[in-house]
C-alpha cells in the first residue's frame, strides 16, 4: 500500500471517512441534476453555466474510493442497478397510464414525463460508464475492477450469465 493511503486510513482524525461510500448516492443525484441543467443551457442564448461533459466528479469519486479502500463497500450498495430499476418501474407506470387514458393533456404530460425519465436514465448511464472507466485508472490489481465493468446498468441487474453457448 502507498504511504498516503495508509496515513489517511490510519489517522484517527479521518474516522468520519469510514462510511464515505454512503454519501455517493445523493452526490450522484445532485451531479446528474447539475449535468442536465448544464446541458439544457447549451441550447439557450445565455450559455453561462452550460456544460457538455464533466468527468472530474467520477474521477474524484474513484480516487477517494480507492484511497479509502471502499470500492467493494460502494459496490455492495448496488446503486446504479437500483437507479435503473427505479426508472424502469416509473416508465412502466407511465406507459400503463398512457394505455388507459384518453385525455389529450394527460397524454402530453405522460410524453414529457417519459422524455425526462429517458434523459435521467441516459445521464446515470453516462455517469456509470465514466465512474467505471475512472476506476480503471486507480486500480492496482484486478480485484479493484468494478463488479461488472463490461455490462450496462441494465445488464448488471439481469441474472448472471450461465456461460452456456446459445448459438
Amino acid at each position: 500500500k502507498q504511504w498516503y493511503q495508509r496515513r489517511v486510513r490510519g489517522d484517527p482524525k479521518n474516522q468520519h471517512l469510514k462510511n464515505f461510500y454512503m454519501i455517493i448516492p445523493p452526490l450522484t443525484l445532485n451531479f446528474v441534476e447539475q449535468m442536465m441543467n448544464g446541458k439544457e443551457k447549451i441550447n439557450k442564448k445565455n450559455k453561462i453555466g452550460a456544460t457538455f461533459t464533466d468527468d472530474g466528479f467520477s474521477m474524484g469519486i474513484a480516487y477517494i474510493l480507492k484511497l479509502l479502500d471502499q470500492y467493494s463497500a460502494f459496490d455492495s450498495l448496488h446503486w446504479f442497478q437500483s437507479v435503473n430499476a427505479k426508472f424502469s418501474s416509473e416508465e412502466k407506470a407511465v406507459k400503463e397510464s398512457r394505455r388507459k387514458e384518453t385525455d389529450v393533456k394527460l397524454d402530453q404530460t405522460n410524453t414529457l414525463t417519459m422524455k425526462r425519465l429517458d434523459q435521467y436514465r441516459q445521464e446515470f448511464e453516462l455517469l456509470y460508464y465514466s465512474l467505471s472507466s475512472a476506476r480503471i485508472f486507480f486500480r492496482t490489481d484486478l480485484e479493484d475492477l468494478p463488479i461488472e465493468v463490461n455490462k450496462t446498468p441494465v445488464e448488471a441487474t439481469a441474472s448472471p450469465d450461465t456461460g452456456a453457448n446459445t448459438t
